[in-house]
């Protein structure tokens, strides 16, 4: 009787040790109860966000996009309105209705919106920048979308007898500059007998090119054209084509390789459907735009 019930009690036990070795052997995926699947289905036309890890993510999730502009005509102006019109906004405006947030013109000074990009004052610049090993150093720069041209814009009391380049390359000339410009930094170089007189304002500049207080300025297209269109026979444009010739770009914080890739991608979106080229023809080969302008 006891060996009957010891029998039964060492079965009991090694039946319950091999039920545990059989659940043991089973995949503990096989044991738990399958969970519900749960799927995010994006609204139409949406894109989902990922994590903030780059300047596009954070850009994309605070929903605003800060572009660096300097102001110049017809890159960047107050127009009648008070309000900022100009090349580069249209341009700022559509980049940012294409990343789908809300635009916010950062002003900026010639000589500072790379630093003000590098430090993060905006998130990318776009202000007619050519490019400079200097600033090179503190900023990448994108594929060139728009290309900018540098004239010779001359006095006719001062100037009339010099219709060539090389006879601005003399010691009796005075050119102006405008501080802060690409003029700047070439004129030394293309004209270096001539005396270089530098500029705080545009304004200042035209007017000692208009009263003959210099013999002439160097200054990006269109405005030297400009000038010629509203001064009269008082300015003039001595050579008949540009004296230099640059590709102008973007500048995006270094280090961050998706705004960079993303700002490739939409110039040659942009270029390709002729969006950029009928922007450039309105603001630099019309004055379609003159009357925006705030003369006060």
């Amino acid at each position: 009787m006891f060996d009957q019930y010891l029998k039964k009690s060492l079965l009991a036990v090694l039946g319950g040790g091999i039920a545990m070795l059989v659940m043991l052997a089973v995949p503990a995926a096989a044991q738990a109860p399958e969970p519900t699947a749960v799927t995010a289905q994006a609204r139409p036309g949406k894109v989902k966000l990922p994590p903030a890890r780059s300047l596009l993510d954070q850009v994309r999730r605070a929903g605003v996009l800060r572009v660096g502009v300097v102001e110049q005509i017809p890159w960047t102006f107050t127009d009648r309105s008070g309000q900022l019109a100009g090349f580069e906004v249209d341009v700022a405006r559509a980049l940012a209705s294409d990343l789908g947030v809300r635009l916010e013109l950062v002003r900026a000074s010639a000589t500072g919106i790379a630093d003000d990009v590098a430090a993060g004052h905006a998130d990318i610049g776009a202000a007619g920048l050519w490019f400079s090993p200097q600033r090179a150093l503190v900023v990448n720069y994108t594929q060139p979308y728009s290309e900018a041209t540098m004239r010779l814009f001359a006095s006719r009391a001062r100037a009339a007898g010099r219709t060539d380049v090389a006879a601005y390359r003399q010691a009796d000339v005075t050119l102006g500059v405008l501080k802060g410009s690409p003029g700047e930094a070439f004129a030394p170089k293309a004209f270096p007998l001539a005396r270089i007189r530098t500029f705080e304002r545009y304004a200042d500049l035209a007017d000692a090119v208009e009263t003959g207080g210099i013999e002439a300025g160097i200054s990006m297209s269109p405005r030297p054209e400009f000038l010629v269109h509203v001064a009269g026979d008082r300015i003039f444009l001595p050579v008949g084509s540009a004296i230099a010739t640059r590709s102008e770009s973007f500048v995006t914080p270094r280090g961050d390789a998706d705004i960079l890739a993303y700002l490739e991608s939409w110039i040659r979106y942009r270029n390709e459907t002729g969006w950029l080229k009928s922007r450039r023809d309105y603001w630099f080969g019309s004055f379609a735009w003159a009357d925006q302008i705030d003369r006060k």
